[in-house]
């Protein structure tokens, strides 16, 4: 894969995550739930119907868990697919010392990880060395093994930042 086509798949990511914050605006609007009864969606002969989106929305608690669910989704693809991206790359070009170098890469790292690990932090031997981990004032110390990573300490304003620390880092490279 060549610089640009890493950065094309980048802005793809970040694009898929605008969608996604912009469907959790939509579904929190009031005509939501009537919509989504009259809509489904048609691909290869099957139909699914929104009407199952629509019952969750109808009730307070089920709303606030669907939507909650949703939202790690959403930052789970966006971190999870510029991290992949950006150190596949970085192996292939032999760059990934220049990527391992970088501050925050140790403590995204660890996010990434927690991410794809249910939202809990799973820290081994090796990241225990590492510890604390500190970046733009959120730190990760060894009291976070075993815990939940909490949207209150990594929520959509991290995970926006952290993929503009990839996406900067990615546009600094030499061309490839």
């Amino acid at each position: 894969m060549k610089k640009q086509e890493l950065i094309s798949q980048l802005c793809n990511s970040k694009n898929n995550f605008i969608f996604g914050l912009a469907s959790l605006a939509l579904l929190t609007d009031p005509d939501a739930r009537n919509l989504l009864n009259e809509k489904s969606a048609d691909f290869s002969g099957y139909s699914v119907s929104f009407d199952q989106v629509a019952a969750l929305l109808g009730s307070e608690i089920d709303r606030q868990i669907a939507l909650e669910e949703f939202a790690k989704s959403v930052l789970r693809c966006l971190l999870k697919e510029g991290h992949e991206l950006v150190t596949d790359y970085c192996k292939r070009e032999g760059l990934y010392s220049d990527l391992s170098a970088q501050s925050w890469w140790q403590f995204s790292r660890l996010i990434r990880n927690a991410l794809s690990h249910n939202f809990c932090f799973r820290l081994n031997d090796k990241d225990m060395k590492l510890l604390p981990l500190s970046w733009q004032g959120k730190t990760i110390d060894a009291s976070v093994d075993g815990q939940p990573l909490m949207m209150s300490f990594f929520g959509y304003a991290e995970a926006w930042c952290l993929f503009l620390e990839y996406e900067t880092f990615v546009l600094g490279l030499s061309s490839q």
